[in-house]
């Protein structure tokens, strides 16, 4: 998030952390609902299809070839990087 947002880290880092305690209410709400409709079993057996189905779309994306990925700081100085964790060479100066 703060090399993609180099400008604005403290909007990107809000926005960070709102996705995130977002994704912990969303998951609350979805296991209180699951643990009104079935037992603990049926909490326990859908937490475990949404982790592997999380854990797919991860490798997934990771493993398909497909378009060079770029965040919004390589997108404006014109770098195409296979990985967003490679620096810039434009910005930083190489």
């Amino acid at each position: 998030m703060l090399h993609c947002a180099p400008g604005r880290t403290d909007i990107a880092l809000a926005a960070n952390s709102g996705a995130y305690n977002a994704g912990i209410a969303a998951g609350a709400a979805l296991g209180g609902l699951v643990l009104q409709l079935a037992d603990v079993r049926g909490a326990f057996l859908v937490g475990g299809l949404l982790t592997f189905g999380a854990c797919a779309v991860l490798l997934g994306g990771r493993l398909l070839p497909g378009a060079p990925q770029t965040c919004a700081a390589q997108r404006r100085c014109g770098c195409r990087h296979r990985a967003q964790r490679v620096s810039c060479p434009r910005r930083i100066g190489w």
